[in-house]
């Protein structure tokens, strides 16, 4: 599962951290690919400077006639997600220097993902969280990879622009090297408190554009949600009634996904 938009500040790593931790707390074994040279995701998930991560992973080295499978250089790129997260998470690991692969000129990267990830035999579910950039080599490794596609859209115009532009890529992947790609659905991201006249008609915008697409779950604007990620813990584990609101969220997301695959 790809977790997708086109603009950035719109929740995708917030959303993509809420699936894996919903997922674990099922006891799902979960694997989550963080492509975002930021790497927010993997901070989140307590990952801290990996031995090898996702960037050793798809590098090519242009002088090597016959570079290493994927499929197999993979078992020595997972990592184990940081203590306060359940043993059943592993994480390709961003950094920084995953910046160079959207300039990596080498034939097959997108699909270097893909047989990455498929030689994982172990696991349940994956979620990637993809970076905000239109028509990137990253972004078309994760949808090359993925079965489908969550598209978090916050109620501001970045939000409906992101949507609107992710669905536009998509479709390009759709009638290219992943016609199997489906979406999952339009998720209300980081929705505000209270909702204001301008949310309520980007909420009629998205209502109207994507009528068979946009999820009824709402992901509420809490701050028990920076709290969890900046200590690194899943949501699932944090105390309170709006952690328990944000899980549901999550929950009610993964649920449409699982039902849909």
């Amino acid at each position: 599962m790809a977790v997708y938009s086109e603009k950035g500040g719109v929740g995708k790593t917030a959303l993509a951290s809420g699936l894996v931790a919903a997922a674990a707390a099922r006891g799902m074994r979960v694997l989550a690919v963080d492509l975002d040279p930021r790497h927010t995701l993997t901070d989140e998930l307590g990952v801290d400077s990996p031995a090898y991560s996702v960037n050793d992973l798809l590098f090519i080295d242009p002088n090597d006639p016959d570079p290493a499978d994927a499929a197999e250089l993979v078992q020595d790129a997972l990592s184990p997600a940081g203590e306060a997260w359940p043993d059943l998470v592993r994480v390709l690991a961003a950094e920084r220097a995953l910046s160079h692969r959207e300039v990596d000129a080498t034939i097959g990267l997108e699909h270097r993902l893909a047989r990455a990830v498929r030689g994982v035999i172990d696991v349940d579910l994956v979620v990637i969280d993809v970076p905000p950039r239109a028509g990137g080599r990253l972004a078309g490794a994760a949808l090359v990879t993925a079965n489908v596609v969550v598209i978090p859209a916050t109620l501001t115009l970045d939000g409906y622009i992101g949507a609107g532009e992710a669905m536009t890529t998509v479709r390009h992947i759709q009638r290219g090297p992943n016609p199997d790609l489906q979406v999952a659905g339009i998720v209300r991201s980081i929705t505000p408190r209270p909702v204001r006249q301008i949310h309520q008609e980007l909420d009629r915008q998205l209502a109207e554009t994507y009528p068979d697409l946009l999820l009824d779950a709402r992901i509420p604007h809490y701050a028990v949600r920076e709290e969890a990620r900046t200590a690194s813990v899943p949501i699932t584990s944090a105390p309170g009634r709006e952690a328990r609101t944000l899980a549901s969220a999550y929950g009610s997301v993964l649920d449409i996904v699982i039902k849909g695959d």
